[in-house]
């Protein structure tokens, strides 16, 4: 059995103060009566915050009553009667004062430690009164417990818990409980769930704590319905709402969900959906609900009352001008005779806003004053700006990187200490710290410097893992057992390094790799990186094998525009499959790579690690010359594009465009080992890894008799287009859903790009889905791929799996 734990006078104190703050708002003990000390007290006081501050001392009673002779206290067990003595005012020795008596009633009701108290008094031996304080202790709470909750675990609820075992029973922090617990089902979707709770009595004074859930069934939004919508259809109202319908799959997902707070916000964004339109007498109603018979689904109706649509009229501009008029309509949206617009309305006092921002008018004010017109339906606007002062930037200081160092931040800053305000460089300067893809969040505020004219910028980051340890086994038809691990952190001992070790086993590739770069090298412009590897992939026909590194230097010649230049040297080992050697004789040629490659990178991505908009371009040109002493002789040219856009509902829109050529040096040809074979995870999803590419017919066996067959000799040119729309499944936990569609292919010498004859447009297509998992351990990805043209020895559909991002 657990002892009960001791309350000291130490303890005592802390509470009081709290208690008495809350006193106004407990009910009051009743008074006492004259010729009675006995005061029960009426139901429990709501628990107060800890203070340290000491009660009030109590004014010196009138000496007009008999002596107290002694002062008990009973009942008391885990409080110590000292500590409950100390906060006493009634003294022994001192007259007895029924106002002090009530007084000290209401103290020790207020410790918070009894369920009640009472006084009882009695004629002491000798003259005068002995008080006897009789309290009964609230219980301690020995376990906290929940049942009934099927659908959401304890985890789940661990942080609603106000309740904790080993502390006194409070009434009101149980009721906390129950409605924390309660509002996490509603958030879950089941807006029909009750919570109460129930005490369990348990030896020496205990309670156990049992919360009852009776979740009932998830309640689904069935159908949303919208009256006296004339002008706009309901197909293109729901588009705009995080409210939806449920479907098959809101088992998986949260679609289907009622949530309060947010149909609350659906509505306000209805009237916005008006007000671009031109509504802007836009009445959205009382929404009617309505559950069906059984309580599992929710009908919804929104009463609308879209009125005439009203235009543009004039369009001026009043206050502190800092340009001419003409200058200022050329920034607007907004034109005369346009429909009216909110969204373009709040784009256009942006616009006008950051126009004076960026000249360090860090408090402008513009106002637009909008007048309406009933019998014409227009809309007048005037622009009016109150520029105020010019403001300097004071402090930039930064919050929450407790692992990223100070300085990796402010290298992404595009204002700087002693400079004028800039609305857009403090706009951009958070864009780059949440490209760095370090953190979970970045806000940037800004407050009143040291004086009115000076500001102070606060950057506060939350950080999240950028470091991985991971593990993988899968299965794919074409590559059977892949093994993978990694450990990576993509922000290295918090100097925003990456370093990363990679192993990749298959029954077609083997890849060891170690990497490490430092994009700001010696807190200079320059980008380092060191690259050493070894690996093996089985080609159809021969296995490559190759030991090298590579070193790069890159240059930030202006905003995310780099240069680079790099040096790779590698043995690369080509092997013939059993029986194919003689078939291209001098084509599995296996010697030293030497080259270098010249290269740019231009990438406005919002996140270096999960884009969801922006570009990044890429060219690059590599070359293996005689005089860097290389064997394997080439000149290859690369160009990659790709494209981010987000859609509604959090999907993303991608694309991304791999064009590249390899040519020989000298009389030497192509090395077999430096050609493009395509196919598989990371290029055309539909078709087994490296199957696509040109042949040439060769005979099967030595002898001139045999049959001719076409073997894969590698393209000198590909062409591989990739495009995806990923959408979330399960956002809570990472869960993202892809549909892809690719087409390519790569081309022998003979043919220019799109030549290949065997093909519609001279490429292949593919179609397929898949999800992408972004756990833990790192992004996984699973997806299945249907060719479009079946060639001979094409199987229906690939299954590939791998980790890490596609791009």
């Amino acid at each position: 059995m657990r002892p009960p734990a001791l309350i000291t006078s130490a303890s005592v104190a802390l509470l009081l103060a709290g208690a008495v703050a809350s006193a106004q708002q407990a009910p009051p003990p009743n008074p006492l009566s004259p010729g009675s000390l006995s005061s029960p007290m009426p139901g429990p006081m709501p628990s107060a915050a800890p203070s340290l501050e000491a009660p009030a001392p109590a004014e010196e009673p009138a000496e007009t009553g008999p002596n107290v002779a002694a002062i008990t206290v009973q009942g008391n067990r885990r409080v110590e009667t000292e500590a409950m003595k100390a906060q006493l005012a009634t003294k022994a020795g001192k007259p007895l004062d029924p106002k002090l008596v009530d007084q000290d009633v209401r103290t020790l009701w207020k410790l918070g430690f009894f369920s009640d108290v009472q006084v009882d008094e009695a004629q002491a031996d000798g003259g005068g009164v002995k008080l006897a304080f009789i309290v009964a202790e609230k219980p301690s709470v020995h376990e906290v417990r929940i049942e009934g909750n099927d659908e959401l675990s304890k985890d789940d609820l661990k942080d609603e818990f106000e309740v904790k075992a080993y502390q006194i029973l409070d009434d009101e922090s149980a009721r906390k409980t129950v409605a924390k617990i309660q509002a996490k089902y509603v958030d879950k979707g089941y807006y029909l769930a009750e919570v109460t709770y129930r005490l369990e009595p348990m030896p020496d004074n205990e309670v156990d704590v049992v919360f009852v859930v009776n979740e009932h069934a998830k309640v689904v939004v069935k159908e949303i319905r919208f009256v006296g919508n004339s002008h706009v259809s309901a197909d293109e109202l729901k588009t705009y709402l995080q409210t939806q319908e449920g479907g098959y799959l809101s088992f998986l997902t949260s679609t289907g969900n009622y949530k309060e707070d947010v149909f609350q916000r659906d509505l306000l964004v209805l009237q916005g959906v008006y007000y671009d339109k031109g509504y802007i007498a836009i009445r959205v109603g009382k929404p009617a609900l309505a559950l069906s018979a059984d309580k599992r689904f929710l009908y919804v109706t929104i009463p609308l009352e879209e009125g005439e649509q009203y235009s543009i009229g004039k369009v001026d501009f009043s206050g502190d001008l800092l340009k001419p008029k003409e200058e200022l309509f050329k920034l607007l949206q907004i034109k005369g005779r346009d429909i009216f617009s909110n969204t373009r309305l709040r784009h256009d006092m942006q616009a006008l806003n950051d126009l004076y921002k960026d000249q360090g008018y860090a408090y402008v004010n513009v106002t637009p004053d909008a007048p309406t017109h009933t019998a014409e339906r227009t809309v007048d606007l005037t622009f009016d700006i109150q520029r105020g002062p010019k403001v300097t930037i004071d402090r930039i200081e930064f919050a929450g990187n407790d692992r990223t160092r100070d300085k990796v931040l402010r290298r992404e800053m595009r204002v700087y200490e002693g400079d004028l305000y800039s609305g857009t460089g403090i706009e951009v300067s958070k864009q780059r710290i949440t490209a760095l893809g370090y953190f979970d969040s970045v806000d940037v505020e800004t407050k009143q410097g040291n004086a009115p004219d000076r500001m102070d910028v606060v950057v506060t980051v939350k950080e999240k893992p950028t470091g991985t340890f991971q593990v993988g086994f899968g299965f794919s038809n074409v590559e059977q057992f892949i093994g993978t691990a990694q450990i990576s952190q993509d922000n290295l001992f918090g100097w925003g390094w990456t370093g990363s070790f990679n192993l990749q086993l298959s029954s077609l590739r083997q890849l060891f790799q170690l990497s490490f770069l430092d994009p700001y090298w010696f807190d200079t412009k320059l980008t380092f990186s060191v690259d050493a590897y070894r690996t093996e992939l089985f080609y159809p026909g021969f296995t490559r094998k190759a030991n090298g590194s590579t070193l790069t230097l890159g240059y930030e010649l202006y905003e995310d525009f780099r240069l680079f230049a790099a040096y790779t040297l590698e043995y690369v080992g080509v092997t013939p499959s059993v029986g194919t050697s003689l078939l291209l004789a001098g084509s599995f040629s296996s010697g030293l790579t030497s080259s270098v490659r010249f290269s740019f990178n231009y990438d406005k991505r919002d996140n270096r690690l999960f884009p969801t908009k922006g570009f990044v371009s890429s060219a690059s040109a590599e070359f293996a010359p005689t005089w860097l002493l290389s064997q394997n002789l080439f000149q290859r040219y690369k160009l990659v594009e790709r494209f981010y856009y987000p859609l509604p509902l959090g999907a993303v829109f991608k694309i991304n465009a791999n064009l590249s050529y390899i040519r020989a040096t000298g009389v030497n040809p192509i090395p077999i080992s430096e050609r493009f074979f395509e196919g598989g995870v990371n290029t055309l999803r539909g078709y087994a890894l490296l199957t696509v590419s040109p042949t040439v017919r060769v005979g099967a066996q030595i002898d001139p008799n045999s049959p001719l067959v076409d073997f894969p000799v590698g393209g000198n040119k590909e062409l591989i287009t990739n495009v995806e729309i990923e959408f979330p499944i399960a956002a809570q936990i990472g869960i993202r859903g892809v549909a892809f569609y690719d087409f390519g292919n790569a081309w022998d010498d003979h043919h220019d790009f799109f030549g290949d004859p065997r093909y519609p447009g001279g490429m292949l297509h593919d179609v397929g889905l898949g999800l992408r998992w972004f756990s833990p351990i790192g992004p996984l990805r699973f997806e299945w791929g249907v060719p479009l043209i079946r060639r001979d020895g094409d199987d229906p559909y690939q299954f590939q799996f791998t980790i890490g991002n596609f791009f």
